[in-house]
């Protein structure tokens, strides 16, 4: 029986190691790989700080590489940096600076709520085709900003000036214009008010032209708007 018992054993030991043999041949599955979210932007350029000397001193500039456009950063509590938020499916900034002016409760959401500047390539959205469409283009841009960014809070927008301008020799447009919070006080707002502007520059033949869009609530000075404005320029 003891005998029998070890061949029995030995057999089945035997088959059970031929088994395992034959199953390390069959090639292992491979585990799908995990996904990732996929950003509904593409990842802003990075832009540069560069000084400069002026009249009152030295000046920090925010360059950007993507629409080749450079401009003041202002001081405290201005910071570099475009708000995420801004980003849209018709707006897409490659650099830019902000600061809080203060919180809002946007349909039960509280968000922060800045004075910004920034920067990037007119989208393919507004049809350009030449300087003879900078007065147009900029107008639509400016309208088109409206909605996209003011649309949360009640307010009125006064467009105040279209005109064309030079940046660094190249044709531009800018159009300016106010927003009005009537209820603010109602809706515990610290500002009443915003000064904006929005430049379309003509970057040259076969270039997609730069656009600049800066808001600023009256808490933050809304002069900084004509600062910015003004201390624009197009590198090569």
């Amino acid at each position: 029986m003891l005998w029998l018992l070890t061949v029995v054993t030995t057999g089945v030991l035997l088959i059970i190691a031929g088994f395992v043999k034959e199953l390390s041949k069959v090639p292992a599955v491979a585990r799908p790989a995990a996904l990732t979210a996929t950003a509904r932007h593409a990842t802003p350029s990075p832009s540069h700080l560069r000084t400069s000397p002026g009249a009152s001193g030295t000046t920090r500039d925010l360059a950007d590489p993507a629409s080749g456009l450079s401009y003041a950063l202002l001081t405290a509590p201005w910071r570099q940096g475009c708000p995420g938020i801004l980003d849209t499916s018709v707006f897409s900034w490659t650099a830019g600076e902000n600061a809080v002016a203060g919180r809002v409760n946007i349909g039960g959401t509280v968000i922060d709520w800045h004075g910004n500047a920034c920067s990037g390539r007119l989208q393919q959205e507004f049809a350009y085709s030449g300087p003879a469409d900078l007065a147009p283009v900029t107008m639509g841009v400016a309208d088109a900003i409206e909605p996209a960014y003011y649309r949360g809070l009640q307010h009125t927008r006064t467009v105040q000036s279209s005109s064309a301008i030079q940046v660094s020799g190249h044709q531009a447009w800018v159009v300016t214009f106010a927003m009005k919070y009537k209820d603010a006080a109602r809706d515990g707002l610290p500002w009443t008010s915003e000064q904006g502007a929005v430049v379309v520059v003509d970057r040259g033949a076969g270039q997609h032209p730069a656009v600049f869009y800066t808001s600023v609530p009256n808490n933050l000075g809304t002069s900084d708007v004509s600062t910015l404005v003004s201390s624009l320029r197009l590198g090569r």
